[in-house]
């Protein structure tokens, strides 16, 4: 694939922009780095003329594909009429009374900018209701890039020590001890763990986040009972159950997770999908979690929150997700569809692999036959002959991410899919 033009802009933003890019995830993605002119419905254009089937979705927020014309003309009205007020508007009203009305056991929401700021907003909601500062997060989890909340992500079973008494790992530098030091760690999907940590130490816990589905390290599915086992733990103890949604809002269905696995934590996290690729977040529970808001026992403030064109956006995604009861009954049909493609492919050619997650959001795992369980699990996976298929895919004109993630969307259709298959097909015979 040429790339003539992505290398030379690469090598002039490096001389201006710190990293060459504006955020460290994107730098390993290719290389060198793809620079993009346009993108269209599910696909991408690059500034060589390539023509990319794009299922990285801009790392999640393009449900609704590129372009969309009901996204674009929802914008285009709320553009005309301001950027942003810093004051109150019609669309905050519309917006939050259409997310009370599809998100099962949710009361009430407030708005934010990004899943990173959402996730503190959650937290600080949680220690103003309890009067507890200590929180749990699991291991492999992606919480935004905070320092409090960035801690045992990505790192070696040696770092984080044994499963029953894990160690809070820095994620990287800059991070002083102090500001992770009310963080307690667990892996994840080992309720008996969470059961005896609040046995021993409850009283000091005032919140449980979790992703719903660990689509940040490896798409790995919540065990039975475990979801609704930490809700439960929570209850019991006082303390503050919270679905970090970024990416399974909107997604796995429109109530997200809290309809998918049947289960309401006290918060959810919302961001990605929920504008389709626009700037925006929000939390999400029951009354009661906002009333430290209401009685002035903490704040919640931003100059950009409520930001009119983004509400707009935001209401356009969820009115078109919601137009048509069978768009994620399709999405999903898709990503199973490729699922089995790769699955038959790679059992053909007697490749080892597995493949975890949902249809519109999951990981393909070379290198092992079941699904981890766990983030410590995921390592056992082959990452270099997934970049040695991924890479193949992207000569095939299909963009995927580099951890095996796979997004799917609305506008991912049977031309799409025939694309994809001929394309697995081809790769994994070369492997």
């Amino acid at each position: 694939m040429n790339t003539t033009r992505s290398r030379a802009l690469f090598d002039a933003s490096s001389r201006y922009l710190a990293m060459g890019v504006s955020s460290g995830m994107r730098r390993a993605v290719t290389s060198p780095p793809l620079f993009f002119e346009r993108a269209e419905g599910p696909y991408y254009y690059d500034v060589d003329g390539n023509r990319l089937l794009d299922y990285t979705l801009a790392w999640g927020p393009l449900i609704l594909g590129s372009n969309h014309p009901a996204l674009n003309a929802a914008v285009t009205a709320a553009i005309r009429n301001s950027y942003t007020l810093g004051a109150q508007h019609p669309g905050e009203v519309a917006f939050a009374k259409l997310l009370v009305e599809t998100l099962p056991g949710v009361d009430q929401v407030v708005f934010s900018n990004t899943g990173s700021e959402a996730v503190q907003v959650a937290l600080r909601l949680a220690r103003a209701a309890t009067g507890r500062t200590r929180f749990v997060k699991f291991e492999g989890h992606y919480h935004g890039w905070l320092n409090n909340i960035l801690v045992s992500y990505h790192e070696s079973d040696e770092a984080l020590g044994a499963p029953e008494a894990p160690r809070v790992v820095a994620a990287c530098g800059g991070q002083p001890e102090a500001e992770f030091s009310e963080t307690i760690t667990l892996p994840w999907n080992r309720l008996d763990l969470l059961e005896d940590l609040f046995a021993r130490r409850g009283a000091e816990i005032a919140a449980v986040i979790s992703e719903p589905v660990l689509a940040n390290s490896g798409s790995i599915m919540p065990a039975e009972g475990f979801l609704h086992g930490m809700v439960e733990l929570c209850r019991n103890n006082g303390a503050v159950s919270i679905f970090d949604e970024v990416i399974t809002g909107f997604r796995l269905a429109l109530g997200g997770a809290r309809e998918y696995f049947d289960v309401i934590p006290d918060l959810s996290v919302y961001a990605k999908a929920l504008a389709g690729g626009f700037t925006l977040s929000a939390v999400a529970g029951s009354r009661r979690m906002f009333d430290v808001l209401r009685d002035g026992a903490t704040i919640h403030a931003g100059t950009y929150n409520g930001s009119t064109v983004n509400l707009a956006a935001g209401l356009a995604t969820v009115k078109i997700l919601s137009a048509d009861p069978r768009a994620f009954q399709q999405m999903h049909e898709h990503g199973y569809a490729i699922r089995q493609t790769i699955e038959a492919a790679a059992a053909a050619r007697g490749i080892p692999l597995c493949i975890s997650g949902a249809g519109t959001v999951f990981n393909v795992h070379f290198g092992v036959h079941t699904p981890p369980v766990h983030y410590r699990e995921l390592k056992a996976s082959d990452m270099a002959l997934y970049t040695r298929f991924r890479a193949g895919m992207l000569d095939e004109g299909i963009q995927l991410l580099p951890d095996g993630r796979w997004y799917v969307g609305l506008t991912h259709g049977e031309e799409e899919l025939n694309l994809v298959r001929v394309a697995v097909r081809s790769v994994v015979a070369d492997l």
